[in-house]
């Protein structure tokens, strides 16, 4: 494998812990669940030389700090949330295989890919892809996952966009990234710097027009963020207005949008998650007169 460079949610449940060695210190961002009861988790806050403060994603309760020690004792992590399970291979379906004349025989940067769900569909119709991941895990879940398929870049994607050199990329997809981030303009200055010919843009902006502060007990800003302490727990959802705008301004003034609303679930595996993301703006931007 190539190697590039060195609201809450409220989850009724956890699916497997898909990877990594446990015994490593959590990140934050990630989440863990309880031993004693697999139906309550939490959410890492911060991660010390000596503890680890959470907050918890299941119930109301004040947030709380473990010694490091024993951390492991208490808690198994998991990389997805279970609503998050059974919702990907849907968002898959639309976002990537009913776009597979966009990216066949293109060279791919996917962001935040995470453990690789839509990536697999990614790497059918690609000629090349690329990963941008932050978390530890999540790399070594992917490498595990793809081996030499797939190539990664372990970094913060805030800064990493930056180093990746113009006009190496055709399509940029961003699919579940930018609502994380409390500088979702930089990521889209990132995005549009790297001059592919497209972007994907996919978020859970639920409808909003133009701006939404988050400000989610430090949950959902922790994942996409310069990694400095302490964290100032927002984020920034942007809505479809400003996004369109701002992708303007960065020469993607061509917008053509996704119609997920179209999508369906089985009734047993739908969930709040998966309607907020049939009501957001899901949309291929293109750069002003590429092809």
């Amino acid at each position: 494998m190539q190697d590039f460079r060195s609201q809450r949610p409220a989850p009724a449940s956890f699916a497997d812990p898909a990877a990594g060695d446990a015994g490593e210190a959590p990140c934050a961002g990630e989440i863990w669940r309880s031993r004693a009861d697999p139906a309550e988790a939490v959410m890492v806050l911060r991660c010390g030389a000596d503890a680890v403060d959470y907050a918890w994603l299941d119930r109301d309760a004040a947030d709380g700090r473990t010694p490091l020690a024993h951390w492991a004792q208490r808690f198994e992590v998991v990389l997805e949330q279970a609503d998050h399970t059974h919702a990907t291979p849907v968002r898959r379906h639309w976002l990537i295989d009913t776009q597979a004349e966009r990216l066949r025989g293109a060279r791919v940067l996917e962001l935040g890919a995470h453990t690789g769900g839509l990536t697999q569909a990614l790497l059918v119709h690609a000629a090349q892809v690329v990963a941008v991941e932050n978390n530890p895990r999540c790399v070594r879940h992917l490498r595990e996952r793809f081996g030499e398929r797939l190539g990664i870049v372990a970094g913060d994607m805030h800064h990493a966009l930056w180093d990746l050199g113009q006009d190496r990329f055709d399509v940029v997809v961003c699919a579940g990234v930018l609502y994380h981030s409390a500088h979702p303009f930089l990521l889209l200055e990132a995005m549009a710097h790297l001059r592919p010919r497209a972007i994907l843009i996919d978020t859970l902006d639920d409808g909003v027009a133009e701006l939404r502060v988050a400000v989610p007990n430090l949950v959902n800003s922790c994942n996409y963020r310069y990694n400095r302490r302490p964290d100032c727990g927002y984020s920034m959802v942007l809505g479809e207005r400003l996004i369109a705008g701002a992708m303007a301004r960065l020469g993607y003034g061509a917008m053509q949008r996704i119609d997920t609303a179209a999508a369906t679930i089985a009734p047993e595996r739908d969930s709040a998650y998966f309607q907020q993301w049939r009501r957001s703006l899901s949309a291929w931007f293109l750069r002003d007169g590429a092809a």
